[in-house]
């Protein structure tokens, strides 16, 4: 209850910054990104697009992936019209499959491009029960295996870019304390929901 309290009026952390700090304040530092390459998930709304918008006006290279490419598109068209020298690269990913996480990087490796920061912020809560592709269920398999396999096949080409760069990469992974609102067993509460919804 602290931890969400202090959330809530914006205390900061040990960084300097807390929830009500923007992306601009917590760029101030570091105006000149031009060398870097960042790739964002779920950049087409909320804090995923902030972060994009902010990233390319420092002047970073950024990788769109995302399961709607139009939103993609629409997104970096966005950015494109407030800074008109963005590079913004839009691919298809769907996190809750496998396979296209490894078609992802697959193609990602074939540009031959570094990579400098991963955020994982994409995000997904199933109202209803869904069921994967790979036969898992679709919030876990979006939220937390797709965006393992995603770090797990990128950390070859972050380790190599830090190398020849000589500047460290960045894994960041954006969650929610959502969960914290419901105690007890959470599959079985789901569950409730799902039958009193028949």
């Amino acid at each position: 209850m602290l931890e969400t309290l202090k959330y809530l009026i914006g205390s900061t952390g040990v960084s300097g910054f807390g929830s009500k700090s923007t992306a601009e304040e917590v760029t101030e530092t570091c105006p000149d990104l031009r060398s870097i390459t960042a790739i964002i998930t779920g950049a087409t709304s909320g804090i995923g697009a902030e972060t994009a918008r902010v990233l390319a006006k420092r002047g970073a290279r950024l990788v769109l992936p995302a399961r709607n490419l139009k939103a993609a598109e629409e997104a970096k068209a966005r950015i494109v019209s407030e800074f008109p020298e963005s590079e913004i690269i839009v691919m298809a990913l769907d996190l809750s499959s496998l396979t296209s996480v490894r078609n992802f990087v697959s193609e990602l490796e074939s540009l031959n491009l570094p990579v400098n920061i991963l955020i994982n912020n994409a995000g997904k809560f199933a109202h209803e029960h869904a069921i994967s592709e790979d036969g898992i269920e679709m919030t876990f398999a979006t939220n937390y295996l797709g965006h393992f396999l995603l770090t797990k096949l990128l950390l070859n080409t972050m380790m190599k870019t830090a190398k020849q760069t000589g500047v460290p990469g960045r894994i960041v992974n954006v969650s929610s304390s959502i969960h914290g609102w419901f105690s007890g067993d959470m599959i079985r509460y789901i569950g409730q929901i799902s039958r009193s919804k028949r």
